[in-house]
């Protein structure tokens, strides 16, 4: 009797054990399919010519409505990490308004960003990830930084610690 317990006892554990392995795997992949993250893709080639403007290439930077309305506030905050013309908040941070005005003027992103309810959380926790990856945009991720916290009491409400990792940066 105990012999044919055995024999049952023991496949019976491994049928089980497979069977946990399988469905702890689904369950994990259907997590992170959940979290993966949909990064807006910018132009990057623009009409070239004589009569382009700068004004010109930013308007093909413009994110669709449609798009815009169903990203989340971490799609928004890579939206504004990866705009193709971040590079030039830097020269209109000496402006009235600094970069954040400059920003709010031009990036959809950075726009829909200071309509969410308390986006500021989520705000830090996309640039600390991605500046503690060393994220192969981390120039980018420094302006951003840099537009963030110009952006304090303006668009958004910052704690001191927030500040502080946005000025450091």
């Amino acid at each position: 009797m105990k012999h044919n317990l055995k024999k049952i006892i023991i496949p019976l554990f491994v049928v089980i054990l497979i069977a946990g392995i399988f469905i702890y795997n689904k369950s994990r992949n259907f997590a992170q399919e959940e979290t993966e993250l949909n990064r807006f893709v910018y132009p990057t080639e623009f009409e070239s010519g004589i009569f382009v403007t700068p004004a010109q290439k930013k308007a093909q930077c413009r994110i669709p409505e449609e798009i815009l309305s169903d990203m989340t506030v971490e799609e928004l905050v890579w939206a504004v990490i990866d705009y193709p013309f971040l590079w030039e908040e830097g020269l209109s941070s000496m402006g009235p308004g600094g970069g954040s005005q400059w920003i709010n003027g031009i990036s959809d992103a950075f726009r829909k960003l200071t309509e969410c309810d308390d986006p500021e959380d989520k705000i830090i926790k996309v640039l600390k990830d991605a500046w503690e990856r060393k994220d192969p945009s981390l120039f980018q991720v420094y302006e951003a930084c840099r537009v963030f916290y110009d952006s304090q009491g303006v668009y958004f409400d910052f704690s001191k610690k927030q500040l502080k990792f946005l000025n450091k940066k």
